[in-house]
């Protein structure tokens, strides 16, 4: 059957996301060492635990990680820093649009607040797309858990049958299909076509 809704994450589906060129970024832009960028920011689980709704408000969230890292950095160096690590796909970008013809489409990814805010500016190109996306802190639990995808689709008021999930991460895809929802994991657009035609799109 056809699904009504396809849902994408967006890091590495529907671009190329390179974490050492948004710390070599953040490190031009605030004079600190990538590693201890790193340190601070990553390795430290603040990331996660703003993934996870920790710092729900965009501000907030962002003068927490100036702190963490020493700089006061501003929401236009943030977005700087990020959408110079994201190379986005052509060909994938294409194909949800073209998908977007046929069904409802939506993005999900593991990301806090200022990404959400800032998605027009940090990835132009997939927000002229879509004109849904969510994101884990939304949730308070983030992919692969099974009941983030219960809390999404309760947001959408779709039935998980209804749904099809897309993902580079096999753990993801997993947690998705443990909620009901079909998915597929991702490893390029070559392989992804045949499964869409499958299903009934026109691609």
């Amino acid at each position: 059957m056809k699904p009504a809704a396809v849902i994408f994450d967006m890091d590495d589906v529907l671009c190329r996301y390179d974490l050492g060129r948004r710390l070599r970024a953040l490190s031009r832009i605030t004079g600190r060492m990538p590693r201890d960028i790193r340190a601070a920011i990553w390795d430290s689980g603040f990331e996660d635990v703003a993934d996870t709704g920790g710092y729900p408000d965009p501000a907030q969230y962002l003068a927490e990680f100036g702190q963490r890292i020493g700089y006061p950095l501003t929401r236009a160096e943030w977005v700087e820093a990020r959408r110079e690590a994201m190379q986005p796909w052509p060909d994938m970008l294409a194909l949800a649009a073209r998908i977007g013809e046929q069904a409802r489409i939506a993005i999900y990814s593991n990301n806090g607040p200022l990404t959400k805010a800032a998605l027009a500016e940090v990835f132009p190109e997939a927000a002229a797309i879509f004109a849904e996306h969510y994101h884990s802190f939304e949730f308070g639990t983030k992919k692969p858990d099974p009941g983030s995808f219960v809390l999404l689709l309760e947001r959408m008021k779709l039935d998980p049958a209804d749904c099809w999930f897309i993902d580079d991460k096999r753990s993801n895809v997993v947690g998705a299909r443990m909620a009901g929802l079909r998915g597929h994991h991702f490893r390029g657009h070559g392989q992804l076509l045949p499964e869409l035609r499958a299903l009934g799109f026109a691609a």
